[in-house]
């Protein structure tokens, strides 16, 4: 019985171990992707893509995760990926627009921050269309996290809309 018990752990715990890294730098290693939107005003950034994947919104705490990014196992010197977002003005009824009216497509090539592991990869779109691409294992809550913290966006606060009333 006590036999039975030891494969079941040994079996249990070799199945966990994480996959060993190739040794081909290019071979491509999977994480998420998650956006973050650091404009102060009421501005939403909607849908966002990274090598033409993606298509969710860029959020204010890095909560969500927007979808999965493929890089190579080893950073380079010159390693970019193609960032396309688009940032519209809030739609308000007292102030009617038009979807394009409202809205503006950005598209830029970002180069990535160097890593050496990838667990999330960050997304940080700054009100001057600046981008960071930070892949990491640590986040933006952390204090060594290498790129700017989490943004803090309160959509209520600047319309005198919703719970502030």
């Amino acid at each position: 019985m006590h036999i039975a018990a030891l494969a079941a752990v040994v079996l249990t715990l070799t199945s966990c171990k994480p996959p060993e890294r190739s040794s081909d730098p290019n071979a491509p290693v999977g994480g998420s992707l998650t956006s973050m939107d650091y404009e102060p005003t009421d501005t939403f950034v909607r849908p966002v893509y990274v090598n033409g994947l993606g298509g969710d919104s860029a959020g204010t705490g890095g909560s969500t995760v927007l979808s999965a990014i493929s890089l190579p196992q080893r950073w380079y010197p010159g390693l970019t990926v193609t960032v396309k977002w688009r940032r519209c003005r809030a739609f308000y009824a007292d102030k009617p627009e038009t979807e394009e009216e409202a809205c503006r497509w950005v598209e830029k090539d970002v180069p990535v921050h160097p890593y050496t592991y990838v667990g999330i990869t960050w997304l940080h779109i700054f009100a001057d269309d600046q981008v960071l691409v930070i892949p990491a294992m640590l986040g933006p809550r952390h204090p060594d996290y290498p790129g700017a913290r989490a943004p803090y966006k309160n959509f209520y606060e600047r319309r005198g809309i919703g719970r502030d009333e």
